[in-house]
């Protein structure tokens, strides 16, 4: 399993917890190591959940996770 894989997986057991700032850095910086579009879509994914659950003040925090793996997303040409 490559490290980015790993990291999506720790980001969820993080949510699972309650732990979301340790899981929003995570899935940030597993944003920035792939270029995989699968796994840019997880990340989106698991980001915009956190941020969904998160209270006003603190979804914040989500938002470079979901810059980065959407505009990788977008920079992905279609095949």
């Amino acid at each position: 399993m490559d490290t980015v894989t790993e990291s999506i997986e720790e980001a969820r057991r993080l949510l699972e917890q309650g732990k979301q700032r340790k899981a929003s850095e995570i899935l940030t910086l597993a944003a920035y190591d792939t270029q995989d579009t699968s796994k840019l879509a997880i990340i989106r994914s698991l980001a915009l959940q956190g941020k969904e659950r998160e209270g006003r003040f603190t979804r914040g925090r989500w938002d470079e996770a979901i810059r980065v793996s959407e505009k990788r997303l977008e920079a992905q040409p279609l095949a």
